[in-house]
């Protein structure tokens, strides 16, 4: 007898052997297969909607940037350098966390291929190095490379170089990409 889990990408939910396409807890589409190499469905058409605890996730709770500028900005208004400081944080977890979300909501979609997954030792999360997706596809004739960096998620050890995913970026500006369904 096989375990077949699914793992919500929005919210990290997991469902045993699920009949139903989207997550109960943030109504976020679940991929139709973690394994296999298959792209699994493809993104809905622009504009799409995010799960709302997502991109509070990305924006504020998920994001070091924006946290930190936080604490710097609003306890310490009364100072000077902190505030600054703070805000220039805030502003930078914004910029990235905007450079992942509005390919997300707004962007074309077309099929990728993982090209490689390597542990970034570079950095410690609770003192494991995470890894680093990157990926390729074509936009224009021309061919693009993206990255997903700090993951985590036991997802990516079913995933492999080689494996076909959906690919959502910007048709004016592809080097602004994310991955769809989201793997962080």
């Amino acid at each position: 007898m096989s375990r077949f889990y699914v793992t919500c990408p929005w919210c990290k939910s997991q469902f045993h052997q699920p009949d139903f396409s989207n997550c109960t807890n943030c109504g976020g589409a679940l991929p139709v297969s973690e394994s296999g190499g298959g792209p699994g469905s493809p993104p809905p058409p622009a504009p799409r909607v995010l799960p709302k605890s997502y991109v509070r996730s990305v924006k504020y709770f998920g994001n070091t940037y924006t946290l930190i500028g936080i604490i710097f900005t609003i306890p310490f208004f009364w100072t000077v350098i902190f505030p600054i400081i703070g805000i220039i944080l805030w502003r930078k977890g914004i910029r990235e966390a905007n450079a992942e979300l509005v390919p997300l909501e707004h962007g074309a979609h077309t099929e990728g291929k993982i090209t490689n997954i390597a542990k970034d030792y570079t950095k410690k999360i609770n003192g494991v190095s995470p890894k680093i997706l990157t990926f390729v596809f074509e936009s224009g004739g021309a061919k693009h490379v993206g990255t997903v960096p700090n993951l985590m998620d036991p997802v990516v050890h079913l995933k492999q170089p080689g494996d076909k995913i959906w690919v959502v970026y910007l048709p004016d500006n592809p080097s602004v990409s994310s991955v769809w369904p989201p793997m962080k």
